[in-house]
């Protein structure tokens, strides 16, 4: 809920961004500074897969008919590079909304090329990605180079991207039943 006086820009309060920073600010170990995410990816059949998410709805994943898999849901590939996009779009929305920059339109275009042939033992290498890339599409009444400045002061902040450019452990732990 907002308040009556609260200035709502982009469809978010321009000042929620810091209130929020100023309750992680009095709080840093609470769950608002450090929020704990989980979700649980269960085996349908094949290739196919099924994640529940918090608010009750379903993401089916896949693997596309060229790899053996039936097409039904987005691949581990395509989730990733949601996740990117998704998190960019909240990373910006909220800065722009901060700075009082109305977005008329907003895009993010994410691809990469993966290493299959190492994911298949063909050659040595990395199986990921090679490399991403990401085109952000926007339209707003402000300056484009002021706009442009901000998103690149933005991005260093956007968590998603931040957790695969960096070295992040994942904890994998074996739990028979």
């Amino acid at each position: 809920m907002t308040a009556l006086n609260e200035i709502i820009i982009n469809g978010v309060p321009q000042e929620g961004g810091r209130k929020i920073k100023a309750q992680i600010e009095s709080d840093l170990q609470g769950d608002l500074a450090r929020p704990n995410y989980a979700t649980t990816v269960e085996w349908v059949s094949a290739y196919q897969t099924r994640t529940g998410l918090k608010d009750n709805s379903v993401i089916l994943g896949d693997e596309p008919p060229v790899y053996g898999g039936d097409g039904k849901g987005a691949s581990p590939q395509e989730l990733l590079l949601t996740s990117i996009g998704n998190c960019l779009i909240a990373t910006f929305v909220g800065g722009l909304s901060a700075a009082g920059i109305s977005i008329k339109q907003l895009a993010v275009d994410v691809s990469g090329q993966v290493n299959f042939a190492a994911a298949f033992g063909v050659e040595k290498g990395n199986p990921g990605f090679f490399e991403i890339d990401a085109v952000v599409r926007i339209q707003t009444d402000a300056d484009a180079d002021e706009v442009e400045a901000l998103l690149q002061r933005l991005y260093p902040t956007a968590p998603i991207p931040a957790t695969i450019t960096q070295p992040t452990p994942i904890n994998l732990r074996f739990d028979h039943v």
